[in-house]
């Protein structure tokens, strides 16, 4: 099979989407021809070559921003990637075409009407009102929306990564629905015997180490972790917060305001390729959702032996049994999340058990290599192969 892939994002670029893209399409290329088009991101080359995978970035600028993209940039990024998509697939004779979300799908869409070539459809998110609530104005929405259902009705199967999101399709008129979660690379996320020095490397000599991994957007509820911090100043504890985005100045405002400088940690982004290191290093996940299609982080969390602390909403619950696999805190509420941080704190026994349940299902569920051969057999079953 040919398969091309044209996504906005792709690594360096760091997000959940991105993960699963690329460990899809380096899943994929075992059996099969696999194709990149994304667009330019600074110190990364135009092209690279893989064996069966082809990478191709083209767009009129370059994303120096890995965590965030203005709108100019994934309008314009759009318009190239659709050409040049055009041109490859009539060339290559591609076989099938594998869109990564909203935007990527109406790429998929617009591609499919033009060379008549089928399209399969990830969705990794929902909720619009949370996930973009600069734009939550209903003439906006009502488009959005519009645009949505003739994405996805018009897709030959549409592959959510959790059964909320599932829903989600099934609701918008999507023909062929399934669900096949995130994965983890568990050689790259896995427990550190020397966390403790490599945490005093970093920085960050405190007995309690409580780590999130997180875009810094509205959604992600970064906001309320910290001012979680405010109830938690009785204990020996430091928050380490990687990543970046559109809410970074306001958070830095927050911290300060709230006098937490010597708590809570800002350190921006850090590579996919380096990020095992840093979370390793904790002791406590937190991110307390507002939105969530799935939430790889967690499951890397997990794999590298953090005790996981989420919300419940959208797709966390589908890995996250509270008391089992990790602990439920209350969106939208910082005392709550404060207390579910002293409990794990107080409580070593709990967050073993937590800790061991946790790493254990990651390793048995959330496999790549599983859920690329799942992802195979769909790409058959479109194709009658």
């Amino acid at each position: 099979m040919k398969i091309l892939m044209p996504i906005l994002h792709y690594p360096p670029v760091i997000g959940g989407f991105e993960v699963f893209s690329q460990n899809i399409a380096e899943g994929i290329v075992k059996t099969d021809d696999v194709w990149v088009i994304t667009s330019k991101v600074v110190n990364t080359p135009n092209q690279e070559t893989k064996g069966n995978l082809r990478i191709f970035r083209t767009s009129a600028w370059t994303l120096e921003n890995l965590s965030y993209s203005r709108p100019w940039f994934i309008f314009g990024a759009m318009i190239w990637i659709l050409f040049r998509s055009i041109k490859l697939i009539k060339k290559e004779k591609i076989d099938l075409i594998h869109a990564q979300g909203f935007l990527s799908g109406i790429l998929g869409y617009i591609l499919k009407k033009i060379t008549k070539t089928p399209y399969i459809l990830t969705i990794q998110s929902a909720d619009f009102s949370v996930y973009h609530p600069r734009l939550n104005i209903n003439i906006i929405k009502e488009i959005y929306q519009k645009i949505e259902k003739i994405v996805f009705k018009n897709a030959d199967f549409c592959h959510a990564v959790s059964f909320y999101l599932e829903n989600h399709l099934k609701q918008r008129g999507a023909k062929r629905t399934i669900t096949i979660p995130d994965g983890v690379s568990e050689n790259k996320f896995k427990p550190d015997k020397n966390k403790i020095t490599i945490r005093k490397e970093l920085g960050f000599d405190t007995e309690n180490l409580i780590v999130c991994v997180s875009r810094l957007e509205h959604k992600n509820g970064t906001h309320d972790l910290i001012k979680a911090a405010e109830y938690l100043k009785d204990l020996d504890f430091k928050i380490m917060i990687c990543g970046d985005g559109s809410d970074r100045e306001k958070l830095e405002k927050m911290v300060g305001e709230l006098d937490l400088k010597h708590k809570v940690f800002l350190i921006g982004d850090i590579l996919h390729a380096d990020l095992p290191r840093y979370v390793a290093c904790g002791d406590i996940f937190v991110r307390p959702s507002l939105a969530e299609g799935f939430g790889i982080v967690f499951l890397e969390a997990m794999a590298a032996g953090l005790a996981v602390i989420g919300t419940q909403v959208g797709g966390i619950p589908d890995f996250l049994k509270d008391r089992e696999t990790g602990l439920f805190c209350e969106s939208g509420n910082p005392k709550d999340i404060a207390e579910k941080i002293k409990i794990l704190i107080q409580d070593r026994t709990l967050r073993e058990k937590l800790i061991k349940n946790s790493r254990q299902m990651v390793l048995d569920v959330y496999n790549w290599d599983k859920i690329s051969e799942r992802l195979i057999d769909v790409y058959k079953q479109i194709l009658n192969l």
